[in-house]
């Protein structure tokens, strides 16, 4: 057991508890309150220090390849509809522990197929520490992974094999859709068929690449009056028209000098739509694939900063759950993670401060599923 006393707690879902403590027993969140006892515990005294959920990634590569400028296999390009495919086979525990993302705060990432293909494969959720695969896993078959965005057609353009253009990416999905919903046999034997159909029947979440204001009102359409749960991710021309739609929203990489789309970023917009209260995740994904630990934390940085310049009424706390809540929401995961709550996952970072409010913020003593992984015994 470990006991962390009197620590400001943030929970993860907006509320802050003073001098408040957490119980911890088999990974779990047992307890948590004000002067609580457990003999025989170990006692982490979190007086004056920030203690919040684990920081989660929703959409990465993290795990996919063995080292820097190694291939990644979350990258099967042979195919643009590869929706069989299976993160789970990608992952690899050495390489996603080896820039040890818990130093920033991060204590699980949902790990995806690139933005390369229209249908890349089925996402899973990783904790940031462990041994095994299996012992890493939250949950598998998490999600359905696609790009709509123009990293499909630089993929197979050059190679003068469709989908080259939009048309094309948009004529994959239909006909993939078109067969899900026949009657022969031999569509529903399709491999490709049987990975899909839970998507088009409501049980598997769809997250969708998209740069563009266009591509998105495109996916949009496509999937209108369906039971689809569609989740858009980088999203760098957002406004307030998705106010009114039923999806939820990953906004992509904000720090990438050399992306063209978020520079475009309307955080007017953006403001409205988490204070209107729609799910909208912060994540370090882009056109590049996790280009390093600390991109989330400069992302949330960021958002801060526009929140200041625009007097927008977003608060650390707002910026707070699209690290832990919410992300755990999209994914299908805040049964275990992405919230201090009683019955819950122990992933736990104490932080010497607010992270979001100052960079002079260290994660002191960071817990991944009950186990101390840095501070304290590490």
């Amino acid at each position: 057991m470990i006991l962390i006393q009197k620590g400001t707690v943030h929970d993860g879902t907006g509320r802050i508890l003073a001098k408040t403590d957490i119980l911890i027993d088999a990974g779990k969140i047992v307890q948590i309150g004000q002067n609580l006892k457990a003999p025989g515990a170990q006692v982490i005294d979190a007086e004056g220090k920030c203690v919040m959920p684990g920081w989660i990634d929703p959409l990465s590569g993290w795990g996919t390849a063995a080292g820097r400028g190694q291939a990644r296999d979350n990258d099967e390009t042979s195919d643009p509809l590869t929706p069989q495919l299976d993160v789970v086979y990608a992952f690899d525990p050495d390489s996603m522990m080896y820039q040890e993302l818990w130093g920033y705060g991060i204590t699980a990432a949902g790990v995806a197929a690139s933005n390369n293909n229209v249908l890349g494969g089925s996402a899973a959720v990783f904790k940031a520490h462990g041994r095994t695969t299996e012992a890493m896993c939250v949950k598998a078959n998490a999600a359905m992974k696609g790009s709509v965005d123009e990293k499909v057609k630089q993929t197979y353009g050059p190679r003068n094999s469709a989908p080259m253009t939009k048309m094309g990416i948009f004529s994959a999905l239909r006909e993939l859709i078109a067969k899900c919903g026949s009657e022969k046999e031999e569509d529903q034997k399709d491999p490709k068929v049987q990975a899909f159909k839970p998507v088009l029947e409501g049980k598997l979440p769809l997250i969708l690449s998209c740069n563009t204001k266009a591509e998105a009102d495109a996916v949009l359409k496509l999937f209108e009056n369906t039971p689809v749960k569609l989740v858009l991710a980088n999203m760098y021309q957002l406004d307030e028209s998705l106010l009114d739609k039923d999806c939820g929203l990953i906004l992509g990489d904000l720090t990438d000098g050399f992306n063209k789309y978020n520079a475009a970023v309307n955080y007017a917009a953006l403001f409205s739509l988490i204070e209107a209260g729609k799910p909208v995740a912060l994540s370090a994904f882009g056109d590049a694939v996790s280009p390093g630990r600390e991109i989330l934390m400069w992302n949330a940085h960021g958002l801060m900063a526009q929140a200041r310049r625009l007097g927008a009424s977003l608060s650390s706390e707002d910026v707070l759950k699209m690290l832990t809540s919410v992300p755990a929401q999209l994914l299908g995961v805040e049964d275990r993670i992405g919230s201090l709550t009683e019955g819950k996952d122990a992933d736990i970072v104490i932080w010497s401060g607010n992270p979001l409010e100052t960079f002079r913020a260290l994660p002191e003593i960071v817990v991944i599923s009950g186990e101390i992984v840095k501070g304290e015994q590490a």
